[in-house]
């Protein structure tokens, strides 16, 4: 029996609708209220206009009609938004003389308007993108395939399991980095009970939200890194204060206090993301996958194994192309194993060897995800971002004292190594790329498989490219604005 064709058209019930008149006006109208609810829930502060919420939620609408196809893909284009609109608003204000520039105090002025930056993701470009994206849902029509028990119960599952990774902490330093903001309660099991009602509600609204967009591990981890940033602005440093009867503080100051959680929700965001992306495929095997017409040319066993050996040849590439920057700051001075005497050519061996292994965990987390070089090298980008706050903020630290120091001392002085790790992740991304690629076109000679990568291939309305504005963006802006 033949193989059927893939479409090249898509499918009516994925289609989004264009952008309504009503649903501009509603748009802007959301905009508008959230930069006007900001001084109300924090007096004194210096947010954005109403009118820039409102031009924010206006230009939104019309920019991301077909976009913002569901309310997870709306709520990241609604923070890339938000931030692109922090970034922006000093130029606007320079062009209209509404104040002074001086690119000299650049980082002084952006740390000044540190709660500019908290009413612009979480009160302005979050609910419009969540608007935008819960009205495009609710006008096309539905395809059957988003399951809201599977959404609760694998990202419920997801969140308790990466909240089990602060445990140590937890229990020993009474460090609660998911609701530090909210501060100690007066038993100790209860603030052990608060934050695993934390982690599990943020798993499960992000099983909620982004059920469509998690391909695989990698993607997901960017998701769940970009999910864990946001619930740090409006968990730490805007509900939780609320929730616990203190007066609203935005300022860079509390937020440098603040850190070291921030941190915590960016390696929670990322094994949330993991456990929900390996929950949710043993829930897809188990439940719902049955078409024998999906049946692959080569088994999942050769296809891993092979994306491990590219892995590692990628990474042994960007851990070559990333010596240069990683040796004048001292980051392999500080790796494991160094402090026993090793001399500077096994410390470079030491390097090209730690850069093999995490290049197999690129090829095993992101095997499937880079169609073009584009994608692969913003996606590159991410994944050097997420091994600099796991590797030098993290687990070197924790391998060597046995404490993470997360102060923003510490990230201040490990900054000169982010742009090796970014160099690292662009070069094996990019490098896994060409071998995946070859090999594609092989199993392209399979008119099933060829059917199925066009069935699985990421639409061209993926909030992928929001994702990467947003963390990159902050990824590298907040250790420097709270350092």
């Amino acid at each position: 029996m033949a193989a059927p064709e893939a479409s090249a058209s898509p499918r009516p019930d994925t289609q989004a609708p264009g952008v309504g008149l009503l649903e501009a006006v509603l748009a802007t109208a959301v905009g508008a209220a959230g930069a006007a609810l900001a001084p109300a829930v924090a007096p004194g502060i210096a947010g954005p206009h109403v009118a820039a919420g409102a031009a924010l939620g206006l230009v939104s609408a019309a920019a991301l009609g077909g976009r913002a196809t569901s309310p997870g893909a709306g709520l990241v284009w609604g923070l890339a938004a938000g931030f692109i609109l922090w970034t922006v608003l000093p130029a606007m204000a320079y062009v209209f003389h509404l104040s002074g520039f001086s690119p000299g105090a650049m980082l002084g002025d952006a740390r000044a308007r540190f709660p500019a930056l908290v009413c612009c993701v979480a009160f302005i470009g979050a609910p419009v993108g969540v608007f935008l994206g819960t009205w495009a849902a609710l006008r096309r029509r539905p395809s059957g395939a988003y399951s809201w028990a599977r959404a609760t119960i694998a990202g419920g599952a997801a969140g308790v399991a990466a909240a089990l990774i602060f445990s140590r902490w937890m229990y020993v330093g009474n460090f609660y980095p998911l609701t530090s903001g909210f501060g100690e309660l007066s038993t100790h099991a209860g603030s052990v009970l608060l934050h695993f009602s934390v982690a599990c509600m943020i798993g499960c609204t992000f099983g909620m939200l982004f059920q469509a967009d998690v391909r695989n591990a990698g993607s997901a981890m960017g998701w769940g890194m970009a999910y864990g940033m946001f619930w740090w602005f409006l968990g730490q440093i805007v509900l939780f204060p609320i929730a616990a009867g203190r007066n609203a503080d935005w300022s860079h100051v509390r937020a440098s206090r603040l850190f070291g959680p921030m941190v915590g929700h960016i390696l929670f965001g990322l094994i949330l993301g993991i456990v929900y992306s390996v929950t949710d495929a043993t829930w897809k095997r188990l439940f719902v996958d049955a078409d024998p017409l999906n049946r692959k040319r080569q088994g999942p066993g050769v296809h891993l194994l092979l994306s491990l050996g590219w892995g590692s040849a990628a990474g042994l590439c960007g851990g070559i192309a990333s010596i240069p920057l990683m040796i004048p700051p001292g980051v392999l001075s500080r790796l494991p194993g160094l402090d026993l005497g090793l001399g500077p050519a096994a410390g470079v061996a030491l390097h090209l060897a730690l850069s093999a292994v995490i290049g197999a965990t690129y090829g095993f987390l992101f095997r499937g995800e880079t169609p073009n070089a584009v994608f692969g090298s913003l996606w590159g980008l991410v994944f050097g971002m997420i091994w600099w706050y796991a590797g030098p903020l993290t687990l070197l630290p924790l391998i060597r004292t046995g404490q993470c120091d997360w102060r923003p001392e510490a990230a201040a002085a490990l900054m000169p190594s982010l742009v090796g790790h970014l160099v690292y992740g662009l070069v094996t991304a990019n490098v896994f790329m060409a071998f995946e690629r070859r090999h594609a076109r092989w199993l392209f000679a399979d008119p099933r498989q060829a059917a199925l990568d066009v069935r699985r291939a990421r639409p061209v309305a993926t909030p992928a490219p929001a994702l990467w504005v947003f963390v990159l963006g902050l990824g590298v802006l907040l250790p420097i604005l709270l350092s």
